[in-house]
C-alpha cells in the first residue's frame, strides 16, 4: 500500500517532506505567536509536529537545529559559555520629562549643525522591562542567542532561546533577501497573564510563587535546564540590529518593517514622529496606554530614523548620541515601616535598609527598601512604626520617599532614630571619612560582614563570575567555615564531601561550582583587580589599568605616579590602589591566590609598531571623518599604541578634527592641543 501523508499525495523522500513540513509548521507558528491568528486546529498542529517527530527519529541527519522540534528543550547544560557580542551593545542615556526630551533635540540640532532638519523624523517604541537579547543568524538560521552581560561579553543561552515560540529559528527574507549574517536584538519578556499563570501551577504544585516577571524570566532562560524555558510563556521582541551583513537599511523604521518581514514580533505602540513635538504626545500616549500591555514597560525609547543622521552623529561614551530612553514617573504606595537594619558593605560602609509591611508596588511585592544612608534618614525624620512613601526607582529599585507624618502614630518613637555609634556586627567603634556621607567599620580584617561582602563581590558576575557561587552559599560556606575569604576557595576541592553536604547542595551541585571556581583561575587581570574589592576601582577604572600596565607584576609594582599616568585615575585612586598593594594582610591574599592556582594572566595589549608616533598618547576623535568611521579611527590610535578618551583636557596630546569638529575643537584650541585633519592622522598611523 503506497504510503501517503497527511498534506495529502503520496509521501515525498524524507528531505523534501522535512522541508515541507518545517515550514508549514514555521508558517502556523508564525500565524499563532506573532500575528495571533491561529490558522489551524490544536488537533491538526500536532499531527503535523508528530510526524516531523517520527521524520527526525527515523533520519538523524533531519534533526536540523531550525527544526521547529528544537524548541521543546534539550537535555540540561552543565554550565553557561561566555560569549562576545560581535559589535558592543551599548547602554542608554535617561531622561524623565518633556524638558529633557526637548534638550536631546537641540543636542542632535547642534550637533548635525546648520545642515540639520527643521524636524527631525523620530521613531517612539516602548522600553520593555525584560532580559536584553541578540540573536545571530548565518544564512538565515539562529546560530546563537546571548544576553547583553557587560555589554562587550554575555552568555550563551541559545539552547533556552530555541524555545520561545515567536522567535524565528529560520529568517523570512528581508526586502533585499536573507543576509548572510544579521544580529537582532531586543527584549525577552514574560507575558502578564503566562506570568499569573505560571504562579498558579507553581503554587498547586506546592512550590513558592515568583516574584514578578523580569526575574523569572532572566531566571529562567539562564536556568541551565532548556526545558524550563520551554515551559514558560516568553516571548521575544525585535528592536534593533548590532552587524548587518549582505542588507541594509536607510533607517531605524525600514529595519523594524524588515524585521517584521522576516518574522520577528515587534512591541506595539512604535510611531514614527516628524518633530520633537509628535515625540512628546507619542511619549505622553504611550504612558497613558501603559498600564495596558500585557508585559512590563519600564518606559519608552526616542531614536533618530535616518541611519545616515545616526552614523553622523556617533557616540559619546558608552551611548549612542541619537538615542535617548524616557522613564515614566516612578509607581509609589504607602505600607508600614517595622524596623530599621543596618547592613554592612565590602568597604565596611554602614547601610540602612527598611524593612516594611508588604506592600505591591511596580509590579512587585516590596518587603524591603533602601534608605540611602544616616543624613537621609536624620533630614526626612523617618522613624521605625511611621507609615512611609514607596517608590521603585527607575521601577526597579525600591526606595522610601518619607513618612506620612499626618499618620504618625502614638506609638512611634517620640524621638527621632538614632544611628548605631558602633558596627552591628563586631561591635568596632564606626569612623566618618572626611568628604564621604557614609560612614564604616574599620575592622576590614575582623568583622564577619567584610568576609561575607568580600567573597560575594569576588565572586559577582563583573568580577570573578564563578557560577554557581550566590549569596546563600557565601552565607553557608563562611557560616561552615569552609571558607574564610577568597583565597580559601581555590583549595575547595580538596573539602568537595563538605561542600556537597551543605543545605541545598549535592554533588551535582557542587562540582558546577568547583568548576566555576577553576575556570576563574584563568580569568583577566581587569576582573581580578576589580574583584579584589578596592575602593574607588570600578570595572571600567579597572580595566583601564590593567590595559596600561599589561602584567600583574607591572601593576603590583607601580608607583603613585605611574598609577596617575593612567586615564582617568587621579590621585584618590591612585593612593588607593597603592595602599591596597602596601598592606601586608593583602600581600598575603596575593600570596594564596597565587598558590591556589590563580594565572594572573597578561592583559592582551595589541603589538605596537616600533616607534609609532602615537605611542603612549592621548588622541581624542571628533567630528565627521570621510573615509572611515570614528570606531575605526580609534582603532587605529589603539593599534598604534596611544588611547583615545571621549573628551579633551589639558593632558590630550592630539585632536582629530573631521567636519563639524564643534566644543572638542574649542576646548582643545583652549588648552593648545594639536590638531589634526584627517590626512594628516592617516600619515601619522601609517593608512597612506
Amino acid at each position: 500500500m503506497e504510503q501517503t501523508s497527511f498534506l495529502g499525495g503520496p509521501a515525498a523522500d524524507p528531505d523534501a517532506r522535512w522541508e515541507q513540513l518545517a515550514a508549514t509548521i514555521r508558517e502556523h507558528n508564525h500565524d499563532y505567536y506573532v500575528l495571533g491568528r491561529p490558522t489551524i486546529s490544536d488537533r491538526e498542529y500536532d499531527r503535523l509536529f508528530r510526524e516531523l517527530q517520527d521524520l527526525e527519529a527515523a533520519h538523524d541527519h533531519l534533526a536540523r537545529p531550525d527544526s521547529p522540534t528544537q524548541r521543546v528543550g534539550g537535555p540540561p547544560l552543565d554550565s553557561l559559555e561566555k560569549y562576545e557580542h560581535p559589535s558592543p551593545m551599548l547602554s542608554l542615556q535617561n531622561s524623565y520629562d518633556a524638558d529633557e526630551i526637548r534638550e536631546f533635540d537641540t543636542r542632535i540640532k547642534r550637533h548635525l549643525g546648520e545642515d540639520a532638519p527643521a524636524d527631525i523624523k523620530y521613531v517612539v517604541e516602548p522600553k520593555l522591562d525584560g532580559i536584553a537579547m541578540e540573536l545571530i543568524y548565518g544564512q538565515g538560521v539562529l546560530e546563537v542567542g546571548v544576553t547583553r552581560g557587560d555589554g562587550r561579553v554575555g552568555e550563551n543561552v541559545t539552547e533556552s532561546v530555541r524555545t520561545i515560540r515567536n522567535m524565528p529559528l529560520r529568517l523570512r527574507p528581508f526586502e533585499d533577501g536573507v543576509p548572510s549574517r544579521i544580529a537582532v536584538r531586543g527584549e525577552i519578556v514574560m507575558t502578564s497573564d503566562g506570568f499569573q499563570d505560571l504562579n498558579r501551577r507553581r503554587v498547586a504544585a506546592g512550590l513558592e510563587p515568583y516574584v514578578n516577571a523580569r526575574n523569572s524570566t532572566a531566571g529562567t532562560v539562564r536556568n541551565l535546564d532548556p526545558k524550563n524555558a520551554a515551559q514558560a510563556p516568553l516571548r521575544f521582541f525585535a528592536h534593533s540590529a548590532g552587524i548587518a551583513e549582505g542588507v541594509t537599511f536607510a533607517s531605524h523604521s525600514g529595519f523594524l518593517a524588515g524585521a517584521r518581514r522576516a518574522g520577528f514580533q515587534l512591541a506595539d505602540g512604535i510611531v514614527e514622529c516628524d518633530g520633537i513635538d509628535a515625540v512628546i504626545d507619542a511619549l505622553t500616549a504611550l504612558g497613558e496606554r501603559r498600564p495596558s500591555y500585557n508585559y512590563d514597560i519600564d518606559g519608552a525609547v526616542v531614536k533618530v530614523d535616518d541611519h545616515r543622521l545616526q552614523q553622523r552623529l556617533g557616540f559619546v561614551s558608552r551611548s549612542p548620541r541619537w538615542a535617548m530612553a524616557f522613564k515614566y514617573p516612578a509607581e509609589q504606595a504607602v505600607t508600614k515601616l517595622l524596623r530599621i537594619e543596618i547592613q554592612v558593605g565590602r568597604t565596611g560602609a554602614l547601610t540602612p535598609v527598611a524593612r516594611l509591611e508588604p506592600v505591591f508596588v511596580g509590579g512587585v511585592t516590596v518587603t524591603n527598601a533602601t534608605l540611602h544612608n544616616r543624613e537621609e534618614i536624620a533630614r526626612r525624620d523617618i522613624r521605625p512604626g511611621d507609615f512611609v512613601i514607596i517608590q521603585r526607582a527607575g521601577d526597579v529599585i525600591p526606595q522610601v520617599v518619607g513618612p506620612v507624618l499626618d499618620r504618625r502614630d502614638e506609638d512611634a518613637p517620640p524621638a527621632p532614630y538614632e544611628f548605631p555609634s558602633a558596627c552591628p556586627e563586631c561591635g568596632t567603634a564606626i569612623v566618618e571619612i572626611e568628604g564621604e556621607v557614609a560612614v564604616r567599620c574599620p575592622n576590614e580584617w575582623g568583622c564577619p560582614a567584610f568576609a561575607r561582602t568580600r567573597l560575594r563581590h569576588f565572586a559577582s558576575r563583573h568580577a570573578l563570575d564563578i557560577d554557581g557561587l550566590g549569596d546563600k552559599l557565601v552565607e553557608a560556606l563562611i557560616e561552615s567555615r569552609l571558607v574564610s575569604g577568597p583565597a580559601d576557595l581555590y583549595t575547595l576541592h580538596l573539602k568537595r564531601d563538605r561542600l556537597a553536604g551543605l543545605e541545598r547542595m549535592a554533588k551535582r551541585s557542587a562540582d558546577n561550582v568547583l568548576r566555576g571556581i577553576d575556570r576563574s583561575r584563568s580569568a583577566p587581570l581587569h576582573r581580578i583587580l576589580f574583584g579584589l574589592g578596592i575602593r574607588h576601582v570600578g570595572e571600567s577604572v579597572a580595566r583601564r589599568v590593567t590595559t596600561h600596565f599589561g602584567s600583574w607584576s607591572a601593576l603590583v609594582g607601580a608607583t603613585v605616579e605611574e598609577l596617575e599616568a593612567v586615564e582617568d585615575v587621579g590621585t584618590v585612586v591612585a593612593a588607593a590602589i597603592r595602599e591596597w598593594f602596601d598592606e601586608p594582610r593583602n600581600q598575603q591574599l596575593l600570596a594564596a591566590l597565587a598558590a591556589g592556582g590563580m594565572q594572573f594572566p597578561d592583559e592582551e595589549v595589541e603589538e605596537v609598531a616600533e616607534g609609532s608616533a602615537l605611542a603612549g598618547k592621548r588622541v581624542v576623535v571628533t567630528g565627521t571623518l570621510t573615509t572611515m568611521t570614528r570606531t575605526e579611527a580609534k582603532a587605529a590610535i589603539q593599534a598604534a599604541g596611544g588611547t583615545s578618551p571621549g573628551s579633551v583636557s589639558a593632558k590630550t596630546d592630539f585632536l582629530v578634527a573631521g567636519a563639524e569638529a564643534g566644543s572638542k575643537l574649542a576646548k582643545a584650541r583652549k588648552y593648545g592641543v594639536p590638531v589634526l585633519t584627517e590626512a594628516a592622522f592617516r600619515a601619522l598611523v601609517g593608512m597612506d
